[in-house]
């Protein structure tokens, strides 16, 4: 699988508690440093799930909810239950796969 930051992202990010498989041992001790516009490659089961479900969740912004609609990437807006809907988050796919 070939993966990048998705298009959004301008700055490099770190991937923490990174999976690491050697033999049949999958241990999850690693980070990973990821550039903008680099494409990676992976055929680590544990990696690519890792992967495809990687999320970052923040406090909204308008700005940022027209950059991610601008650039197609997938996101949901969180409303806070517990005060009534007052506080949003922006919950966004971090990486993108390359076909």
């Amino acid at each position: 699988m070939k993966y990048r930051l998705n298009q959004a992202e301008t700055t490099p990010i770190t991937l923490y508690m990174f999976p690491v498989t050697k033999g049949t041992v999958t241990t999850y001790n690693h980070y990973m440093r990821l550039e903008p516009e680099k494409i990676y490659e992976t055929d680590d089961i544990a990696q690519v799930n890792y992967l495809k479900n990687k999320t970052n969740k923040v406090r909204y912004r308008s700005e940022l909810e027209e950059l991610l609609k601008a650039k197609g990437v997938e996101y949901e807006v969180i409303y806070c239950k517990s005060c009534g809907g007052k506080v949003r988050k922006i919950e966004y796919k971090v990486i993108e796969v390359v076909e």
